[in-house]
């Protein structure tokens, strides 16, 4: 099923939608414009076709008509406009992201065009939860490591969780490792969002876990980290209205 903004639906001639693995499988990509999510930290600033496809996790632009959009599996997929509906923004935001500051080059975006914090919406699609996402005891200090580590130690009781005993929600998934730890995506993002000085008011949350049995689940490994995909695409797309439409 689509998910729509009730903070995105208010901004006159901004159209958009959070798409199903099955709506996404059916979505013209060549209207959007196209970059390659590479996990990193770079935004694209969109204002006519290039020969070949950046390396972005965002794009940004003020170009009437072009839509832009991110594809998603776990990761958060942001949809940013101002409320003005002149500038809009997709953004691709796991964790390498979220740490390397693609939220914050996203905002800056704005500000270089006297775009308030204020002035701003911000909408994030269907994503993976802290009851599915596991990670080693290692992961800790991998983030710290990273460029943007410190404000993993500011926020570190907020991002972790642990869990013991049997699992009995099935919902949830079963630990993989006794030292494992359950990594929490969202309140990555809103601590990001607090420090950078979004209102929560200014946020809207959609979508929710599947409720596909644990079964059904992809589990892959990336590095120390222990991670269960989901069968659930999401798509974010945002585009500018017409020159001279209402």
């Amino acid at each position: 099923m689509a998910y729509t903004s009730r903070l995105l639906n208010a901004i006159p001639g901004i159209r958009h939608a959070f798409l199903d693995v099955h709506e996404t499988a059916a979505f013209p990509y060549a209207e959007l414009a196209p970059v390659k999510l590479v996990h990193g930290n770079e935004v694209h600033h969109y204002q006519q076709p290039l020969p070949t496809r950046p390396h972005a996790d965002a794009v940004f632009t003020a170009v009437a008509g072009q839509k832009v959009g991110v594809v998603t599996a776990d990761c958060l997929p942001l949809l940013i406009a101002s409320r003005d509906g002149r500038y809009v923004c997709s953004v691709h935001a796991g964790w390498q992201g979220l740490v390397s500051g693609i939220v914050d080059n996203s905002l800056a975006c704005f500000r270089q065009q006297g775009v308030a914090l204020a002035d701003l919406v911000i909408a994030v699609g269907p994503h993976i939860h802290p009851c599915c996402y596991e990670v080693s005891a290692g992961f800790y200090q991998q983030l710290l490591d990273q460029p943007g580590g410190d404000r993993v130690a500011r926020h570190r009781q907020r991002l972790f969780h642990s869990r013991s005993g049997p699992v009995s929600d099935p919902l949830k998934a079963a630990a993989r490792g006794s030292d494992n730890l359950w990594f929490d995506l969202r309140a990555f993002a809103e601590a990001i969002f607090a420090e950078a000085g979004v209102a929560p008011a200014s946020v809207e949350w959609l979508g929710v876990v599947p409720t596909a049995p644990r079964s059904r689940w992809a589990p892959t490994g990336a590095g120390p980290i222990f991670r269960r995909r989901r069968a659930f695409s999401i798509r974010g797309s945002c585009a500018k209205p017409e020159a001279g439409s209402r």
